[in-house]
């Protein structure tokens, strides 16, 4: 447990003063410092907590904390803080493992148990579901013993949520070209030895080949979590000039770094290849560098496996019909993992890329037969008002 004060917290909200609240006596002097007591987190991960009515979101804290917090921003009905000291630690707060946390604005819930972590997304979606769709849905998100996804691979007792487990990151470099990612609230870059989210392969073998590459502004990097990544740089155009001297002394046949199969500049290829292949549950994904793919691939296993779960209760009910809409459908990863248990299935999304990889995705799969899958591209609502995608009985 973690019964200090943290070390420059206040880098998570931005830094100005605090203003007077809405109906205030503009006489009295404004609050800057507030004793608080964490309820729960909120979108965002930020505490919640009260104060005379006001109520107050206070980044890294945890549920039962007693904090002292500094107003940075005043709004009608609530204020935005930044975290001070720790008075006295909830049940589930501790030490987070990243050395970078609390400035990096990578990671929300580290100061968490691992439990906890889980548990407070589940109550996390479970109030956006009941405050903005009106549906209670705890029932099936927060169970007593939160299940934690293992890696792709691995055997044994599950580890830590959110360790190791991501296959997509988002660099940015400083004024000196150390690579990193926004400090929190600011637009300013924290370097980074490395990063927990991110597989070992990452720390171990791309990382270090960063360093080594002409600064640029901004990279992203993608695995396939079986060995195989692609980066995207980008950046101004004389930085081309020099990565092609570096791409020209790579002996050929062998890749820029271990893994590497492809390298874009500004979205334009200039080694390798523009897409990745993903493996899920059984089925083969080609998606190119600007298309979105889950981040985590071992939680995509686990929802694909918990939502065959729930349409089999469904089906073994009578009550499943014969239409599945893949609704902002993506390459379309449950409308292949999903296809042998309907008779039609509608995907649409709005993105060309995703819907590029989408089609060609069906094509190359065995699981959808030739005429059982329509793919629109186009906004939601519009799409939907087709009825040549489907009759209004088959979406009831």
């Amino acid at each position: 447990m973690n019964d200090k004060p943290t070390d420059n917290p206040s880098q998570s909200s931005p830094d100005k003063p605090a203003g007077k609240a809405a109906g205030s006596n503009p006489d009295a002097a404004p609050v800057e410092s507030l004793s608080l007591k964490v309820e729960k987190l909120v979108t965002g991960g930020a505490g919640l907590a009260r104060h005379d009515g006001l109520t107050v979101f206070v980044p890294l804290t945890a549920p039962g904390d007693q904090v002292q917090a500094r107003i940075v921003e005043r709004k009608k009905g609530f204020a935005q803080a930044a975290l001070e000291t720790i008075l006295e630690p909830g049940p589930d707060r501790r030490e987070a493992p990243c050395p970078h946390y609390g400035q990096c604005g990578g990671c929300d819930f580290q100061h968490l148990e691992p439990v906890a972590q889980l548990k407070a997304k589940a109550e996390i979606v479970a109030d956006c579901f009941k405050r903005l769709g009106k549906m209670d849905v705890s029932d099936i998100l927060v169970g007593p013993e939160p299940c934690v996804p293992k890696k792709p691979g691995e055997s044994g007792e599950p580890g830590e949520p959110g360790i190791g487990v991501r296959n997509r990151i988002r660099m940015y470099a400083n004024l000196v070209g150390h690579y990193g990612m926004m400090r929190r609230g600011t637009h300013d870059v924290v370097p980074l030895e490395s990063c927990l989210l991110m597989p070992e392969q990452f720390n171990r073998d791309i990382m270090p080949w960063l360093r080594m590459l002409p600064p640029v502004e901004e990279l992203i990097v993608r695995l396939d979590g079986r060995g195989n990544w692609l980066i995207s740089i980008f950046g101004p155009p004389n930085r081309l000039r020099m990565l092609k001297k570096i791409l020209a002394a790579v002996p050929m046949n062998e890749p820029p770094a271990p893994g590497c199969v492809g390298l874009l500049f500004n979205n334009l290829p200039i080694w390798g290849r523009d897409y990745l292949v993903y493996e899920v549950a059984g089925h083969k994904f080609k998606v190119g560098a600007q298309s979105f793919f889950q981040g985590n691939l071992a939680a995509t296993e686990f929802a694909v496996a918990e939502v065959r779960s729930w349409l089999g209760e469904v089906a073994e009910a009578g009550t499943l019909g014969p239409l599945l809409g893949d609704l902002f459908c993506g390459a379309g990863l449950f409308s292949l993992t999903l296809a042998d248990l309907f008779e039609k299935i509608v995907a649409i999304d709005s993105d060309p890329y995703a819907i590029r990889d989408a089609e060609n995705n069906v094509k190359r799969s065995e699981a959808v037969e030739a005429g059982k899958m329509t793919v629109r591209k186009g906004k939601l609502a519009v799409a939907l008002r087709d009825p040549k995608l489907a009759s209004a009985e088959e979406w009831t």
